[in-house]
């Protein structure tokens, strides 16, 4: 008998957040629309390209809105379980608050790993079809990746192409050593490998340099050489630390690329552990709301439930973006912030259940 309760209860629950995902994804893709369609008046997309466009940035949207996502679908779940007297019903036969709740958690343990291990790298990967397709006019000069803690970069001029490889890059400073490039221009392939090298404006200026003429099968030494290129500092910046488009499973290795370029900073690992742990995030916000939606009277209006559930929300997310900020500002530990959290919201979930139980 439990067991089917609990398995109705997760079900619902289930279906509630899909419900509330959908038409908040409505909502969003309305906005995702206005806002591409205002990007690509420079860029004279048609109507089909706007919304496959504004498609990509639904994932990353959706995984924005899932705190609101939870507030609501929690709220108007419990409202659909006290109007249809099934909340009574389920106390009755032995279940407490925190009883019922257990499945609703489980749902939401559910949905938070399912945004995790899929809508998080599926996120990354339409964000970076969308950068790609927004900005061709510098991706035709350039492009930059970072692969095995190493910076390539190929750079387009006129006839000549240059693949270059930094193996250490001081991005603050910019100061580089070890450079390697491979120029292909009219048929010719040289190879350079550069001991040290600066970045200032579109200027490489290369030092200590080996230079190696593939076809002729020559080489030569050459203590200073200057390479116009099409990238800037801000460019190699931005391609290695927008941090928010990588999918979790590289979130380490991207952290060891940003401390090796000198780029690292304590927003980007609060932002990862905010995402690993969002699961948990989620269940805790839910906790709270379960005990305020539990005192809810049969048929609530939905206009009050849904005023009261955005109230909590951006009320919540205050808090966590005042606690993120003083964590970010290093005046405490990102650890402690989160344990004030979780305290916090336990607290307060466990007040109003027991006050509930007690009633």
């Amino acid at each position: 008998m439990k067991n089917k309760i609990s398995l109705y209860l997760y079900t619902l629950k289930i279906k509630f957040i899909i419900i509330t995902l959908f038409f908040l994804s409505l909502f969003i893709q309305i906005i995702n629309l206005i806002e591409v369609a205002r990007i690509s008046e420079s860029k004279n997309f048609d109507i089909i390209q706007v919304i496959y466009l504004s498609i990509l940035k639904l994932p990353s949207s959706s995984q924005q809105i899932t705190p609101f996502v939870i507030i609501i679908s929690t709220a108007f779940f419990y409202r659909y379980l006290i109007s249809n007297n099934e909340f009574i019903s389920i106390r009755n036969v032995g279940y407490s608050i925190i009883d019922i709740f257990k499945p609703v958690g489980l749902a939401i343990i559910t949905v938070g790993l399912f945004f995790l291990i899929f809508i998080n790298p599926l996120s990354s990967f339409s964000e970076k079809l969308f950068e790609a397709k927004t900005s061709k006019e510098s991706s035709s000069f350039y492009s930059i990746k970072i692969k095995n803690n190493e910076i390539w970069i190929k750079n387009k001029q006129d006839k000549k192409i240059n693949f270059i490889q930094f193996s250490n890059f001081d991005l603050k400073n910019l100061n580089a050593e070890k450079i390697k490039i491979i120029e292909i221009e009219n048929g010719k392939k040289r190879f350079y490998i550069a001991n040290k090298g600066a970045l200032k404006d579109n200027i490489l200026s290369l030092k200590e340099l080996t230079y190696f003429d593939i076809v002729d099968e020559s080489s030569q030494k050459i203590s200073n050489y200057n390479l116009n290129v099409n990238f800037r500092q801000n460019d190699i910046i931005n391609s290695i630390s927008n941090y928010k488009h990588i999918p979790f499973y590289k979130y380490n290795s991207h952290i060891k690329s940003l401390q090796k370029f000198n780029l690292y900073s304590e927003t980007v690992s609060f932002h990862y552990i905010s995402e690993i742990f969002k699961p948990i995030f989620l269940l805790i916000l839910s906790f709270i709301v379960m005990g305020f939606a539990s005192k809810f009277k049969r048929n609530e209006s939905f206009f009050k439930i849904l005023f009261i559930s955005i109230s909590f929300g951006f009320i919540f997310f205050i808090f966590n973006e005042v606690l993120s900020g003083i964590t970010i500002a290093k005046i405490i530990p990102f650890w402690f912030s989160y344990t004030i959290l979780i305290i916090f919201s336990l607290i307060i979930g466990l007040y109003q259940s027991i006050n509930i139980e007690i009633k």
